[in-house]
């Protein structure tokens, strides 16, 4: 018996033009997809014709769920008003995917409990984690990784030899109160030592310099390597007490420097709950084929250190012997392979979403 089809209301906020590829890829494989029947209301046109449609949809028609994929409260909650009131109002059951859970967490508990949400799709597959969002919710909770692999978009269309950058990276600084500062130290650190290891680098920490979907995947393309590490933090919290106390702490302290906040806030925290999770960047840099040299980590149990990609250590005692190992062709195509082959076996939207409609087919 061929799986049930789903007939959905799905809720997206984004620009198309965004530069987080996961918001804009969500809505389109979702609405792609066999499993599902997708109405896809972008909340992010505020066109009063576009609101009255989305209004009138959702009163005239029954659907089997509502998914609220995670651009609807990542940053900020962009569903609202009458329309929210409505989402409340209705019984169809609510799949929530929650987006940036190292902020807001108070706010998007009430999100979640207001809808209220059957299903609570996380971003990290830490039991912990999940187990605190089981105790709080009492919902179905289940860990989808964020990004899938756009085979369409994210392919291999340049030989590794004829790439011209080195090393590419695009990032911008996490706030301070992750109690990390991982992806601006991974970037100086390489732009500072391009020329020592005679390294053709594009690297780049200014958000203005990230780019729209397309021109990420053409991006990857174009490097032979790639810099990263796992998205996240070591201090997962429902109440979001550090975040607020390092806050007003730098509000109050506009000249302290990272190094103070650590030692004041991070350096005796004592055990956490960490939530590290795969970046989407290390799905896509497997899909093109784009050799990655990573800091140590999990990422999810999908991409392990000399297998899938090369390791560096946090404190860079190894950058030499990374490098090296980036030099090695034979290596190098060894471990693209592998991870591509992760990528386009586990990680494909294709596959993601199947896990969702399994997930929902629970509670519908």
């Amino acid at each position: 018996m061929s799986p049930r089809r789903f007939d959905v209301l799905v809720l997206c906020a984004f620009d198309p033009r965004s530069t987080f590829s996961y918001h804009t890829a969500w809505p389109r494989q979702v609405a792609a997809h066999p499993r599902f029947t997708a109405t896809v209301v972008n909340l992010s046109d505020r066109a009063v014709i576009a609101r009255a449609r989305t209004l009138l949809t959702l009163g005239a028609r029954r659907f089997d769920a509502i998914v609220l994929l995670h651009s609807v409260f990542s940053n900020a909650q962009l569903l609202d008003g009458l329309l929210l009131e409505l989402v409340q109002q209705s019984s169809e059951p609510k799949a929530f995917l929650i987006g940036n859970e190292y902020k807001l967490m108070p706010e998007k508990m009430a999100f979640a409990e207001a809808l209220p949400a059957a299903l609570l799709v996380s971003q990290s597959s830490s039991p912990a984690v999940l187990d605190l969002y089981r105790r709080r919710l009492k919902c179905a909770v289940t860990a989808i990784p964020n990004t899938g692999l756009d085979e369409q978009l994210f392919v291999a269309r340049t030989p590794r030899g004829e790439r011209p950058i080195g090393l590419g990276y695009r990032a911008d600084d996490a706030p301070a109160y992750l109690g990390h500062r991982e992806r601006r130290e991974l970037g100086d650190y390489f732009a500072s030592s391009a020329a020592r290891y005679g390294l053709t680098v594009d690297i780049s920490m200014n958000p203005k310099a990230r780019f729209t979907e397309p021109d990420w995947a053409a991006f990857l393309d174009r490097c032979k390597g790639q810099l990263g590490a796992e998205a996240g933090g070591d201090y997962f919290e429902l109440d979001d007490h550090t975040r607020h106390a390092v806050n007003a702490y730098e509000i109050a302290h506009p000249s302290a420097t990272f190094e103070e906040i650590f030692a004041k806030f991070f350096a005796g925290y004592g055990p956490s709950v960490p939530i590290r999770i795969m970046s989407g960047r290390q799905v896509e840099a497997a899909g093109t084929r784009t050799v990655q040299i990573l800091f140590e980590g999990r990422y999810d149990g999908y991409f392990e250190p000399d297998v899938h990609y090369i390791p560096l250590k946090k404190d860079f005692s190894n950058a030499d012997e990374a490098i090296r190992k980036f030099r090695d062709d034979a290596l190098c195509d060894e471990l693209t392979e592998r991870a591509h082959r992760v990528a386009t076996e586990q990680l494909t939207y294709g596959v993601l979403i199947d896990r969702l409609a399994d997930e929902m087919a629970a509670v519908i």
